[in-house]
Protein backbone atom coordinates (compact mmCIF):
# COMPACT_ATOMS: atom_id res chain seq x y z
CA UNK A 1 0.00 0.00 0.00
CA UNK A 2 2.15 2.45 1.03
CA UNK A 3 5.53 0.80 -1.60
CA UNK A 4 8.52 -0.44 -0.59
CA UNK A 5 11.30 2.24 0.81
CA UNK A 6 13.84 3.81 -1.29
CA UNK A 7 16.97 1.82 -1.75
CA UNK A 8 19.91 3.78 -1.05
CA UNK A 9 22.08 4.86 -3.99
CA UNK A 10 25.64 3.57 -3.35
CA UNK A 11 26.37 5.34 -6.41
CA UNK A 12 24.88 8.97 -5.12
CA UNK A 13 26.31 8.03 -1.69
CA UNK A 14 29.65 7.94 -2.76
CA UNK A 15 29.43 10.78 -4.41
CA UNK A 16 28.63 13.40 -1.57
CA UNK A 17 31.17 11.37 0.25
CA UNK A 18 33.03 13.31 -2.04
CA UNK A 19 32.08 16.37 -2.03
CA UNK A 20 32.19 16.56 1.60
CA UNK A 21 35.67 15.39 1.81
CA UNK A 22 36.13 18.28 -1.11
CA UNK A 23 34.67 20.79 1.69
CA UNK A 24 36.42 19.52 4.40
CA UNK A 25 39.98 20.09 2.17
CA UNK A 26 39.24 23.89 0.96
CA UNK A 27 38.09 24.47 4.91
CA UNK A 28 41.84 23.60 6.06
CA UNK A 29 43.08 25.78 3.21
CA UNK A 30 40.92 28.40 4.36
CA UNK A 31 42.45 28.23 7.46
CA UNK A 32 45.85 28.29 6.40
CA UNK A 33 45.21 31.49 4.40
CA UNK A 34 43.63 32.86 7.78
CA UNK A 35 46.90 32.27 9.27
CA UNK A 36 49.16 33.97 6.49
CA UNK A 37 46.53 37.12 6.48
CA UNK A 38 47.42 37.97 10.51
CA UNK A 39 50.90 38.10 9.02
CA UNK A 40 50.47 40.26 6.17
CA UNK A 41 52.29 38.23 3.73
CA UNK A 42 50.29 38.96 0.79
CA UNK A 43 52.14 36.73 -1.87
CA UNK A 44 51.84 33.92 0.09
CA UNK A 45 48.31 34.81 0.82
CA UNK A 46 47.34 35.77 -3.08
CA UNK A 47 48.69 32.22 -4.12
CA UNK A 48 46.95 30.42 -1.20
CA UNK A 49 43.90 31.96 -2.36
CA UNK A 50 44.05 31.45 -6.11
CA UNK A 51 44.41 27.34 -4.89
CA UNK A 52 41.09 27.95 -3.13
CA UNK A 53 39.97 29.36 -6.27
CA UNK A 54 41.20 26.46 -8.39
CA UNK A 55 39.37 23.69 -6.41
CA UNK A 56 36.15 25.84 -5.89
CA UNK A 57 35.66 26.02 -10.15
CA UNK A 58 34.67 21.81 -9.67
CA UNK A 59 30.84 21.93 -10.40
CA UNK A 60 30.14 19.44 -7.18
CA UNK A 61 30.36 22.01 -4.97
CA UNK A 62 27.04 23.40 -4.26
CA UNK A 63 26.61 27.13 -5.47
CA UNK A 64 25.82 28.93 -1.52
CA UNK A 65 28.87 26.96 -0.47
CA UNK A 66 30.85 28.57 -3.20
CA UNK A 67 29.65 31.82 -2.53
CA UNK A 68 30.72 32.01 0.77
CA UNK A 69 34.18 30.98 0.61
CA UNK A 70 35.05 33.61 -2.16
CA UNK A 71 33.20 36.13 0.07
CA UNK A 72 35.42 34.63 3.10
CA UNK A 73 38.92 34.63 0.84
CA UNK A 74 38.12 38.65 -0.19
CA UNK A 75 37.86 39.48 3.03
CA UNK A 76 40.78 37.74 4.28
CA UNK A 77 42.86 38.83 1.39
CA UNK A 78 41.15 42.60 1.93
CA UNK A 79 42.84 42.31 5.77
CA UNK A 80 46.22 41.40 4.78
CA UNK A 81 46.74 44.04 2.38
CA UNK A 82 45.41 46.68 4.42
CA UNK A 83 47.48 45.04 7.44
CA UNK A 84 50.76 45.39 4.53
CA UNK A 85 49.96 48.69 3.52
CA UNK A 86 49.91 50.35 7.00
CA UNK A 87 52.90 48.96 7.91
CA UNK A 88 55.04 49.57 4.94
CA UNK A 89 53.66 53.17 5.41
CA UNK A 90 55.03 53.32 8.88
CA UNK A 91 57.80 52.04 8.00
CA UNK A 92 58.80 54.73 5.18
CA UNK A 93 57.35 57.78 7.86
CA UNK A 94 60.28 55.68 10.56
CA UNK A 95 62.84 55.22 7.47
CA UNK A 96 62.27 59.46 7.03
CA UNK A 97 62.85 60.30 10.33
CA UNK A 98 66.01 58.37 9.98
CA UNK A 99 67.07 60.07 7.02
CA UNK A 100 67.06 57.17 5.03
CA UNK A 101 66.72 58.30 1.84
CA UNK A 102 66.53 55.24 -0.17
CA UNK A 103 64.95 53.06 1.97
CA UNK A 104 61.71 55.88 2.39
CA UNK A 105 61.49 55.49 -1.47
CA UNK A 106 61.32 51.63 -1.29
CA UNK A 107 58.85 51.43 1.21
CA UNK A 108 56.70 54.49 -0.10
CA UNK A 109 56.64 52.49 -3.43
CA UNK A 110 55.87 49.15 -1.82
CA UNK A 111 52.87 51.11 0.26
CA UNK A 112 51.09 52.37 -2.90
CA UNK A 113 51.75 48.63 -4.30
CA UNK A 114 49.83 47.64 -1.04
CA UNK A 115 47.14 50.34 -1.13
CA UNK A 116 46.18 49.07 -4.99
CA UNK A 117 45.88 45.51 -3.88
CA UNK A 118 43.53 46.65 -1.06
CA UNK A 119 41.37 48.54 -3.15
CA UNK A 120 40.16 45.45 -5.45
CA UNK A 121 38.64 43.92 -2.19
CA UNK A 122 37.34 47.65 -1.32
CA UNK A 123 38.43 48.73 1.78
CA UNK A 124 36.77 51.26 4.34
CA UNK A 125 36.86 55.05 2.53
CA UNK A 126 38.67 56.01 5.60
CA UNK A 127 41.48 53.69 5.33
CA UNK A 128 42.53 54.69 1.87
CA UNK A 129 42.51 58.46 3.28
CA UNK A 130 44.52 57.66 6.44
CA UNK A 131 46.92 55.71 4.35
CA UNK A 132 47.20 58.57 1.88
CA UNK A 133 47.72 61.11 4.39
CA UNK A 134 50.42 58.71 6.32
CA UNK A 135 52.45 58.55 2.49
CA UNK A 136 52.31 62.67 2.35
CA UNK A 137 53.75 62.92 5.94
CA UNK A 138 56.53 59.77 4.39
CA UNK A 139 57.26 62.20 1.58
CA UNK A 140 58.06 65.18 3.81
CA UNK A 141 60.40 64.02 6.19
CA UNK A 142 63.71 63.37 6.44
CA UNK A 143 66.02 65.50 4.45
CA UNK A 144 65.74 68.30 6.43
CA UNK A 145 69.60 68.16 8.25
CA UNK A 146 72.56 67.81 5.29
CA UNK A 147 74.77 65.25 5.93
CA UNK A 148 78.32 66.95 6.12
CA UNK A 149 79.01 70.88 4.67
CA UNK A 150 77.05 73.00 2.64
CA UNK A 151 77.55 76.06 0.92
CA UNK A 152 75.27 77.51 3.59
CA UNK A 153 77.18 76.14 6.44
CA UNK A 154 80.71 74.90 5.30
CA UNK A 155 83.08 73.14 7.46
CA UNK A 156 84.60 74.61 10.09
CA UNK A 157 88.50 74.41 9.09
CA UNK A 158 89.63 77.16 11.88
CA UNK A 159 91.95 75.82 14.78
CA UNK A 160 90.35 74.70 18.03
CA UNK A 161 91.32 76.58 21.17
CA UNK A 162 92.30 73.81 23.82
CA UNK A 163 89.64 73.34 26.61
CA UNK A 164 91.63 75.09 29.67
CA UNK A 165 88.65 74.41 31.88
CA UNK A 166 88.72 70.63 31.63
CA UNK A 167 92.65 69.18 32.59
CA UNK A 168 93.26 64.92 32.64
CA UNK A 169 93.38 63.26 36.08
CA UNK A 170 97.10 62.92 35.50
CA UNK A 171 97.65 66.87 35.21
CA UNK A 172 95.23 67.43 37.84
CA UNK A 173 97.18 65.35 40.45
CA UNK A 174 100.00 67.43 38.96
CA UNK A 175 99.59 70.44 39.92
CA UNK A 176 98.01 69.37 43.48
CA UNK A 177 101.15 68.06 44.16
CA UNK A 178 103.37 71.26 42.58
CA UNK A 179 101.10 73.45 44.72
CA UNK A 180 101.67 71.24 48.05
CA UNK A 181 105.44 71.65 47.34
CA UNK A 182 105.03 75.34 46.98
CA UNK A 183 103.00 75.44 50.32
CA UNK A 184 105.63 73.29 52.42
CA UNK A 185 108.37 75.81 50.50
CA UNK A 186 106.74 78.57 51.71
CA UNK A 187 106.07 77.22 55.55
CA UNK A 188 109.64 76.43 55.69
CA UNK A 189 110.69 79.34 54.85
CA UNK A 190 108.61 81.29 57.20
CA UNK A 191 110.05 79.05 60.11
CA UNK A 192 113.49 79.75 59.24
CA UNK A 193 112.92 83.84 59.11
CA UNK A 194 111.07 82.86 62.60
CA UNK A 195 113.87 81.17 63.80
CA UNK A 196 116.54 84.09 62.28
CA UNK A 197 113.94 86.69 64.44
CA UNK A 198 114.17 84.99 67.87
CA UNK A 199 117.83 84.16 67.75
CA UNK A 200 118.39 88.23 66.76
CA UNK A 201 115.92 89.04 69.94
CA UNK A 202 118.20 86.68 72.37
CA UNK A 203 121.56 88.47 71.58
Amino acid sequence: MFGRPKEPDPKAEAEARQIEAMKKAVGASLGHLTVQAREGTTDHCEAAAKRIADSLKSPKFPTEFTREVREAMDALLLHTFMKATAAASKAAIEAGQADDGELRTRKIKEAREKLAGAMKYKPPTEFKVKCEKMLEVAVLSGGMKAKGPTRAKPADTTAKPENQAKISDEDYAKTEEEQAAATLARTEALARTAALARTEALR
